[in-house]
């Protein structure tokens, strides 16, 4: 496990050192239902962008954290998930900055997730995408009906 992440860290490095654009591209892999991922860049602007595959019908949300000023500080300007904009925060002084969902959003396939901002030299940021399965209508169709036949056991015991 930490040698994936180490390994996605050195790839992440790797890609955002390079002269011409100061852009990361991903695809970070899940560990259950929650997936990480991180960006150093050097000065100037970027626009990261990062895919994650989802098997069926998932709910998502996404939060990314920036904590630093001066030499090592981030500056988002805009992020989105599957297109839909996440909510930006920051604090009085701009040292801590958050974007997040302000709720899940229900999708299907790939979620794509598009950062934003400035940088200065070797300033870093991460985030966690968090996902849940949601049931198809078969799923609840056939719990219901479970239901409704240890309803039907229930009464058939008291009755008797």
């Amino acid at each position: 496990m930490f040698i994936k992440k180490l390994a996605l860290a050195a790839a992440i490095v790797a890609t955002s050192s390079a002269a011409f654009a100061n852009d990361v591209v991903g695809s970070p892999s899940f560990a259950g239902l929650t997936s990480t991922y991180a960006a150093l860049h050097s000065a100037g602007a970027f626009t990261d962008t990062f895919t994650f595959m989802m098997p069926g019908i998932t709910s998502a949300s996404v939060s990314i954290t920036t904590i630093g000023a001066g030499v090592a500080d981030i500056d988002f300007i805009s992020a989105t998930l599957n297109s839909m904009p996440l909510v930006l925060t920051t604090d009085a002084g701009g040292f801590v900055e958050l974007l997040y969902t302000p709720g899940s959003y229900a999708v299907t396939g790939p979620l794509t997730l598009v950062i934003k901002g400035m940088s200065a030299e070797n300033a870093s940021y991460s985030g966690t995408l968090n996902v849940t399965a949601v049931p198809e209508p078969e799923t609840v169709a056939l719990m219901l009906a479970g239901l409704g036949v240890m309803g039907f056991v229930a009464r058939r015991r008291r009755a008797v």
